[in-house]
């Protein structure tokens, strides 16, 4: 009789913790506030949950180390386009050979082509599809280059970092499930 109320109690001690650890993930996500978190070389910025037009996406600087001062020259972003597809897109400086598109190396596959989609006031920006074959070859990568060629048809390297991107994956596809419906804020 002892043991079956300690176990009704210590049960119904469980549910009632779990209960007050889910409301307290739904009452206290604020909806109204932009989220922006840095995991090493790789960032996650998220807009309002308000904001219903807005995606989560991550992004890193693409760094040129030839010189003594590394210096970001582009950038790489993963995120989701309005119609829910997932990609991957990079903003490139002003000076490029826009008929011979940019190149993604992945490891020792060959050169993925990606035309340019348009320049803006930011730089020049090329996207493809962020599938599951790109994903998964990104995880399991420790050599990834972004290539382009300048006006005068020279080509330039320049090596994407890793670091932070398994974090940073985790935490986009976290938050982004998050800004979108309540039931995942219940686990936050």
């Amino acid at each position: 009789m002892k043991t079956e109320r300690l176990i009704v109690g210590g049960v119904a001690l469980l549910v009632g913790l779990l209960l007050g650890w889910m409301v307290r993930g739904v009452s206290t996500y604020n909806t109204h506030a932009a989220q922006v978190a840095t995991y090493d070389d790789w960032r996650v910025a998220c807009p309002a949950a308000e904001t219903k037009e807005g995606a989560c996406e991550i992004s890193t600087d693409i760094m040129d180390r030839s010189q003594p001062q590394p210096t970001p020259i582009a950038r790489a972003t993963i995120t989701t386009d309005k119609d829910g597809k997932q990609i991957m897109g990079f903003i490139v400086p002003y000076g490029v050979s826009l008929e011979a598109g940019m190149g993604l190396r992945i490891g020792k596959d060959p050169v993925k082509v990606i035309p340019y989609r348009t320049c803006n006031t930011v730089g020049c920006i090329a996207q493809t599809a962020f599938d599951d074959p790109l994903s998964k070859s990104l995880k399991s990568a420790d050599d990834v280059a972004v290539m382009f060629a300048g006006l005068d048809g020279k080509p330039v390297s320049y090596q994407l970092s890793f670091k932070g991107y398994g974090t940073s994956y985790g935490a986009w596809r976290s938050q982004d499930s998050r800004r979108k419906t309540w039931f995942w804020r219940l686990f936050s």
